[in-house]
């Protein structure tokens, strides 16, 4: 019987902080690095500001591309993250290695994560019988991260 007081408080804490959150509203990102980033994604559409920290988030698709650009709070760029499903965006002498390597499996979808130095590829490939993630490079370099069975 001791469950239900707890049960109780837990619910009451997680409405307070709902209600607190819901009271935030939209990040105020600052004017110079909103014309900044319509100027460099005119097209970009679904632009969702968040702010978290001293870092600026901005969630958008652009050519059927979903991406995440993150900011510090000067308004320059920190790291960001791309997902598509066309191996046609990749470069083309990773797109060329994985068409080699990886013959008989298709491309589920593609994670590119960019930071200042380096930018990496994270690819789900499929066929009937497993799935696969790859990590390759712009450079061509790939190798397997992980294999999963598919249920028969």
């Amino acid at each position: 019987m001791k469950t239900k007081p707890v049960v109780l408080v837990c619910l009451f804490f997680f409405a307070t902080q709902m209600y607190a959150l819901a009271d935030e509203g939209p990040a105020t990102v600052n004017q110079k690095l909103l014309k900044a980033f319509q100027a460099a994604y005119p097209l970009a559409e679904k632009v969702d500001w968040v702010e978290n920290g001293d870092h600026y988030f901005v969630h958008f698709r652009d050519h059927e591309v979903t991406s995440e650009i993150e900011y510090d709070h000067e308004g320059n760029y920190v790291a960001s993250e791309r997902f598509y499903k066309d191996a046609g965006l990749l470069p083309l002498q990773l797109s060329w290695e994985l068409h080699k390597k990886f013959t008989s499996k298709s491309v589920y979808g593609i994670t590119e994560t960019n930071s200042d130095s380096e930018t990496y590829y994270y690819i789900k490939l499929e066929d009937n019988k497993e799935w696969m993630t790859v990590k390759g490079s712009s450079g061509g370099v790939l190798f397997v991260v992980e294999k999963f069975n598919k249920q028969s």
